[in-house]
């Protein structure tokens, strides 16, 4: 009879990290991520809304999406262009169009006269343009799901909120990069509506959300955060949100999407800036994320290195097991319900790379002094 070999001291301290992992990874999963479920709302009657779009440049994609968000679904409301200083001749090409759409409004951020533009400068001139007191946000190369779209998101606020967070995807594309952006978009998901649904929102997406005025004025708009170059969707929301005045909107008809990167030097850009707004987060927000990323990257090194000392392979491969089974059912429902598809058995790898890829971008950002936009 086969009588495995006595495990030795390092087998237990590797066997202990590994199990601290595990739990760690495991709290996220089955606190967070496991309440990620496809989410309606009903609203009796609907608020009148002013979808707000921010845009710079964005001259092809207005011209394809303005009459998808015109032919919205819903009782009342208007489209407001807040447009960053472009000079594609944008302001040439709406500008007529104002007078036959009284639906439609425009703000420009004239770079010739105004020194110190940006998204949320923007932003604030389009609310100030806007006619009534729910706001939904989009970006100008986001796509509405169909016609119901504006209504299934400003459902949410028939349950009393002020805040709604939907969820805004990329389109899927072909190779490696499109796989690791749809990898990273489904964590990114699973980890600000997760935790929202728990009753901790610290972000939103700006191509998918929404906020009346009175919270905004409430939370004094950007004016916190002002002088940095983003933070108007997450930097806001966890100023603006508490555990009562927010609700999450999932279904298929609540979501908008947009082309990814095509290149991966434009990925890791897109991926620096973003990590970059977090070191503006509160520590309390901090804390509460960086769990994972070291579970996830202590499990991996540990791993490999549990070999190198010579374990009995089924040691390492038991915990290995352990770790990623129940993981993985989780994440492939979750994907589902957010309409993101083609990991299958390649769950292990794609959560190996990415942890080492968030490390990787995480060190860069955190040494870039203030990265251009």
């Amino acid at each position: 009879m086969f009588i495995p070999p006595f495990p030795n001291p390092s087998d237990f301290v590797c066997a202990g990290i590994i199990l601290f992992c595990i739990i760690i990874s495991w709290f996220y999963f089955f606190r967070y991520f496991r309440r990620v479920k496809i989410t309606h709302h009903t609203a009796g009657k609907l608020p009148p809304v002013s979808l707000v779009i921010a845009a710079r440049n964005e001259l092809k994609n207005l011209q394809k999406h303005l009459p998808l968000w015109l032919s919205q679904n819903y009782p009342e409301f208007e489209v407001v262009i807040a447009d960053d200083g472009s000079t594609d001749g944008t302001s040439a090409w709406i500008t007529p169009m104002l007078e036959n759409e009284p639906r439609l409004g425009y703000v420009l951020l004239d770079a010739e006269y105004i020194k110190m533009h940006g998204k949320k400068l923007a932003l604030t001139l389009g609310f100030k343009k806007a006619r009534y007191n729910h706001f939904v946000l989009t970006d100008a190369d986001c796509i509405p799901a169909g016609e119901n779209w504006l209504s299934e998101m400003a459902a949410g606020f028939g349950s009393g909120a002020e805040i709604v967070l939907g969820y805004s995807p990329y389109t899927k594309s072909k190779g490696i990069l499109g796989s690791m952006i749809q990898w990273e978009t489904l964590l990114t998901a699973l980890h600000y509506l997760g935790f929202a649904l728990a009753g901790k929102p610290y972000m939103g997406v700006g191509r998918n959300l929404a906020y009346t005025r009175k919270v905004y004025d409430q939370a004094g708009g950007f004016s916190a955060h002002h002088h940095l170059p983003a933070g108007d969707d997450d930097l806001f929301v966890q100023q603006a949100a508490n555990t009562k005045n927010v609700a999450v909107c999932i279904s298929a008809e609540a979501i908008t999407s947009s082309a990814p990167k095509a290149t991966w030097r434009e990925w890791w850009r897109q991926k620096k800036r973003h990590m970059w707004v977090g070191k503006y987060y509160p520590s309390a927000v901090k804390r509460s994320l960086a769990g994972f990323p070291i579970a996830q990257l202590l499990f991996w090194i540990c791993i490999p290195v549990w070999f190198i000392l010579g374990a009995w392979w089924p040691y390492p491969l038991f915990f290995l097991f352990v770790k990623l089974i129940p993981e993985w059912i989780i994440t492939a429902k979750k994907a589902r319900i957010l309409g993101i598809q083609g990991f299958g058995f390649s769950y292990p790898v794609w959560n190996l790379m990415y942890t080492f890829w968030y490390v990787i971008a995480g060190i860069a950002s955190f040494f870039t002094k203030k990265p251009v936009w």
